[in-house]
């Protein structure tokens, strides 16, 4: 049995990507095969696969990245391809999440799903992709001949194992194609490996252009410390890099320093890379470069400006309004917690040492009593901050903020909040009005959980969580899983699924996981207003 056929219809005629492209249709073909053999995966089976999936997701979605930088592709071009990227991780997140909590999966549902998102990733948005790509002169680079690899021998396990492993073995020596592509790169690019807590570890990779720009060979550039070849500027890459986990890139000038000691800035693009299921950073620095105390040039002068402002920080309204020294302040202070699911951040009582920024994943604050009843006050998701009151006034931790998905956050020491506080005036208004906000959005909670029905507490969550997807449609991103979204709403996970069962049957929404579509906005709210009635 053969799900997909490979054939022209499917090549972008970029090399690297039709091979991942190619070893994922072979992956979908091995497991149609496996299913036609027996209508069920075992739970072996299905580890394997998800963990083959996490992996192909993210090497090939930072292959694709990685081309549009070195491309140099609009940002808000990229950036729409990086939150498709982010939605598929998404699924297969849940998916995981649906496995360790003992569900079963649905080996035919789950091919469905992967065989109508290739095509439409293929045909929609990697065909679009590739003809930018060509138009922006990477067609030359990118048609390297695809090495031919010989497999590794089978393991000696099933034929459906063996056959994910030779996948997960070609798509790993694919990340050698990416590698090949930045070396033949006209621009000046490095690749540093990230550690375990995502900060920059070592240079592992130098082409020829940047061993040129920072006058050495490669050998003793890779040899260089982070800390070495950025200066000051490197206390500030954990922004940076929370920026690229957010956005997929970052655009700005970056301060480096060359191999005499000489400081300099250049205009920079950083993406990420998936090498050997690590995660990495691309930087990929405009050939000429800006000494440091020259005048910069205009074309420069504007990247620069227009950069400001593109990051997790300066995007958020608590750090808007900072001068560029207070916010380099804030940014040398600021430091990457990488969280498991079910990790624990602080306990009432506790002093608050941080003022935590959601990167990735979602946190719930939750009270609870002395007999084991729980009450979720709040889902703090991608770009929300939380910790703040205690920040700022010195209190104790009220709440439990305990991490419901993995999750990525950004710490910034209550100390360093304080001394900002007590010196700037717009950062003590921008805390004034953010505390007031919070203070509107706690009022319209209560209000809600005290005057509107079940029905209409749901039905306003899937709105304020609604965005127009990729196809056009509306479509809510539940904040976290169903039986947390109730105890916030104040239900019980029965009374919620019934409730998702209503809108289903009366054709108002259809349920995907954490993905709600609804085909009808106004058709939603008719049926909110009669159950408010």
């Amino acid at each position: 049995m053969q799900l997909l056929a490979w054939s022209d219809s499917l090549r972008t005629h970029i090399d690297v990507i039709d091979r991942q492209h190619r070893g994922l249709v072979d992956m979908v073909n091995a497991t149609a095969a496996r299913l036609s053999a027996d209508s069920d995966l075992s739970g072996d089976e299905v580890r394997l696969l998800l963990g083959y999936l996490k992996e192909y997701a993210e090497v090939h979605f930072s292959t694709e990245e990685a081309l549009m930088a070195l491309c140099g592709l609009p940002p808000d071009y990229s950036d729409a391809h990086h939150l498709n990227h982010a939605r598929f991780l998404e699924h297969v997140g849940d998916m995981v999440d649906e496995l360790s909590d003992d569900a079963v999966l649905d080996g035919q549902q789950l091919l469905t799903f992967l065989g109508d998102w290739l095509i439409r990733h293929i045909k929609g948005e990697d065909q679009g992709l590739a003809r930018r790509l060509q138009t922006a002169h990477l067609a030359a680079a990118a048609a390297l001949p695809a090495a031919v690899r010989a497999l590794p021998a089978d393991s000696g396990g099933s034929p459906f194992a063996d056959a994910l492993a030779r996948s997960s073995a070609d798509l790993h020596e694919s990340e050698g194609d990416v590698l090949a592509l930045i070396e033949e790169g006209d621009a000046p690019a490095l690749v540093i490996a990230l550690d375990a807590a995502l900060l920059p570890a070592a240079v592992v990779h130098v082409n020829r252009a940047a061993a040129e720009r920072f006058g050495c060979c490669s050998e003793k550039l890779q040899e260089c410390s982070v800390d070495r070849l950025f200066g000051a500027q490197s206390a500030r890459l954990p922004v940076l890099i929370s920026e690229v986990l957010v956005s997929g890139s970052y655009e700005g000038m970056l301060s480096c320093v060359d191999a005499t000691g000489v400081p300099f800035t250049a205009p920079a693009r950083v993406t990420h890379l998936c090498l050997q299921g690590q995660m990495a950073i691309l930087m990929i620095f405009e050939r000429a470069a800006v000494p440091n105390g020259a005048a910069v040039a205009p074309a420069r002068a504007a990247l620069a400006e227009a950069a400001r402002g593109q990051t997790v920080l300066s995007r958020h309204a608590l750090f808007a309004g900072l001068e560029e020294d207070e916010r380099v302040a804030v940014e040398a202070a600021s430091r990457l917690i990488r969280c498991r699911k079910g990790e624990v951040l602080c306990r009432p009582g506790e002093p608050a040492a941080d003022l935590h920024v959601v990167i990735s994943g979602q946190v719930s604050l939750v009270l609870g009593n002395t007999r084991g009843a729980e009450k979720v006050l709040r889902i703090v998701t991608a770009g929300e901050v939380f910790g703040e009151v205690e920040a700022l006034t010195g209190a104790s931790c009220q709440a439990v903020a305990q991490c419901v998905s993995p999750a990525v956050l950004l710490a910034i020491p209550v100390a360093v909040l304080r001394e900002l506080h007590a010196r700037s005036t717009p950062f003590a208004a921008a805390a004034l009005a953010h505390l007031g906000r919070r203070v509107n959005e706690v009022l319209g909670e209560i209000a809600a959980l005290t005057l509107n029905t079940a029905m209409e507490r749901i039905i306003d969550l899937l709105l304020a969580h609604a965005r127009i997807n990729d196809r056009g449609a509306l479509e809510a991103l539940l904040p976290a899983q169903k039986q947390v979204i109730a105890s916030y709403l104040n239900l019980t996970p029965p009374t919620l699924s019934r409730a998702f069962q209503q809108l289903t049957d009366a054709g108002l929404i259809s349920v995907s996981r954490r993905y709600v579509s609804i085909p009808d906005r106004d058709a939603l709210l008719r049926y909110r207003a009669q159950a408010a009635g």
